[in-house]
């Protein structure tokens, strides 16, 4: 029995190993093929009756040659330009979606009562727009509630989802979400990954009740107020603020009366 047991412990070992490796590869985030996303888009356009030759054919065109070696940024956006050159009112919802400074944000109703595909890529590309414009609670709330399967560029719901969450000092959840962005997604753009690194760093090195999460937060007050957001939300961080700088003085001035 004994000398069947190291063969026993090596057996069990590999059989572990292969469990993980099973489970890494069924955990691996990937963007739908160019095939796969071709056909949806073939589907929701015959779903919604669309019967101008021109309309089509221009469709078709923009659909003809392979999308694969593409950003899935740059698919998102042709999926949402097809959803936009049949729907007058997508079209409408999409152009007003502007990133310049003063501009108004317009109203997410549109999202609401349409086929999974077209909702899940439109919430997608509306969280980034969000999230470009600094309204980090309002992407957070849309992009967390997708899951990756359902969108043509998991990648970057993953990446601008971790921004927010860094943006919003959410640590334990940012680290989580960048985890999965830098080593369990395909087809990362450089720039996410340098990035998506980054800001790792950052949130492992930030510590509670620190000069630096208290200069984080006074930042985050200030932002808030300039989106016009003086709420209760704000109220709360700045009396967590004040309540920060009282704990780190009343620590130094007991550390000076040592």
């Amino acid at each position: 029995m004994a000398r069947l047991l190291p063969v026993v412990l090596a057996a069990v070992v590999a059989f572990v190993g292969l469990a993980d490796s099973v489970e890494a590869a069924n955990n691996v985030v990937a963007a739908p093929s160019a095939t796969d996303t071709r056909i949806k888009v073939q589907h929701w356009v015959a779903a919604q009756g669309v019967t101008d030759k021109a309309v089509l054919e221009r469709i078709g065109k923009a659909w003809a040659f392979d999308k694969q070696s593409m950003s899935g940024s740059r698919v998102l956006d042709m999926v949402v330009g097809t959803f936009s050159s049949v729907d007058a009112k997508t079209k409408s919802f999409i152009e007003s979606c502007k990133l310049e400074a003063g501009t108004p944000v317009p109203a997410a109703g549109i999202l609401e009562g349409k086929d999974a595909f077209y909702t899940a890529n439109m919430q997608l590309f509306y969280g980034r727009f969000l999230a470009q414009k600094q309204m980090y609670d309002e992407a957070l709330e849309l992009l967390a509630a997708l899951e990756t399967k359902t969108v043509v560029d998991p990648a970057g719901l993953l990446y601008f989802k971790a921004v927010c969450e860094h943006q919003l000092l959410k640590k334990t959840e940012g680290l989580a979400t960048i985890r999965t962005l830098l080593e369990n997604t395909t087809k990362v753009p450089l720039r996410y990954k340098t990035t998506a690194e980054l800001m790792q760093h950052d949130l492992r090195s930030l510590k509670k009740d620190s000069l630096t999460e208290i200069s984080r937060k006074m930042k985050d007050v200030e932002r808030r107020l300039e989106l016009g957001r003086g709420g209760q939300r704000v109220q709360k961080e700045e009396d967590e603020i004040v309540a920060s700088l009282d704990a780190i003085i009343e620590k130094l001035e007991q550390q000076g009366g040592t």
